[in-house]
């Protein structure tokens, strides 16, 4: 004897629970006739079953990248079923690529806030110098050499942790390291691909911006070299060899894992190396253009 398989209920509780859509939500979606509970008790409690917690869940994601739920309204019934599966795909491919230009963005904002979260490390007469030593650039003013050898003297001063505390955010290039690592996010798109190559050359904008200072402070270039002056073949040759020792490899380093074993980890084996061929096809192509 065929009995029907009963279908799992959950309460209006157990749906926001689950999807993230407040209770409210849930009521408002009722109201614009997007989604309707799948049926009421004596009681008055709504009851939702598999297929509406799917369909709950779509406007959740397409609400989250910036949908109208007017406009969710109109194409929900093409997302689900067997029908209309072209127009579904379109909608679908469109809500991820928007979902990975959140991510790219939310990546950026973590990094930001690891980056303020070690910072409150740093001793207070240190941090007050470096910030003194952004301020001055960003209002224009001439670089000062000697405060910047004073806190790489103090530096060298203090214990071990408190130092790797201090390489691991070293502020002059943490906006060059951010962009560097945004490259592990796009593993679809090939090395020389116009997308890939205008990210690096936003990573190659951010390096020459901290560079100068950068080498100015470690007494490598005098107070009117810059980085910008120099021609572009040796730009390109340091901004590789730099970008190669923030990558680290898979050399033992004091301060933890790598820039390229964490992301290896994170996004797959061989991401560390797909970052280099991307650098590699910079290179190439800005050196062509140069000739």
């Amino acid at each position: 004897m065929n009995q029907a398989v009963e279908q799992k209920l959950y309460k209006i509780s157990e749906v926001a629970k689950i999807t993230g859509a407040s209770r409210k939500a849930l009521q408002e979606y009722d109201k614009m006739d997007m989604i309707h509970p799948t049926t009421k008790t004596e009681g008055g409690y709504w009851l939702y079953n598999d297929d509406a917690l799917m369909a709950v869940s779509v406007i959740q994601m397409f609400s989250m990248v910036g949908y109208s739920r007017k406009e969710i309204k109109e194409f929900l019934p093409t997302v689900t079923g067997f029908d209309h599966l072209e127009e579904r795909k379109e909608k679908l491919e469109e809500a991820i690529k928007r979902l990975e230009e959140k991510r790219d963005k939310i990546e950026g904002l973590i990094m930001m806030a690891n980056t303020m979260k070690n910072l409150t490390f740093l001793p207070k007469e240190e941090l007050k110098m470096m910030y003194d030593y952004k301020e001055d650039r960003r209002l224009g003013k001439e670089s000062d050499k000697e405060r910047m050898e004073k806190i790489m003297d103090n530096y060298t001063k203090m214990d071990e942790d408190l130092q790797e505390k201090i390489n691991e955010v070293m502020p002059l290039m943490t906006p060059f390291v951010g962009k560097l690592m945004l490259l592990a996010c796009y593993q679809e798109e090939t090395p020389d691909s116009s997308v890939i190559q205008e990210k690096v050359e936003e990573a190659f904008v951010e390096w020459k911006k901290g560079y100068t200072p950068f080498m100015r402070a470690f007494g490598e270039f005098s107070e009117t070299e810059s980085i910008e002056d120099k021609p572009i073949f040796e730009q390109l040759q340091a901004f590789r060899g730099y970008s190669e020792v923030t990558l680290g490899g898979q050399e033992p380093c004091p301060l933890g894992d790598t820039m390229e074993t964490q992301i290896n980890q994170r996004y797959g084996e061989g991401t560390g190396d797909r970052i280099r061929a991307m650098l590699d096809a910079f290179v190439a192509l800005k050196s062509e253009s140069a000739q």
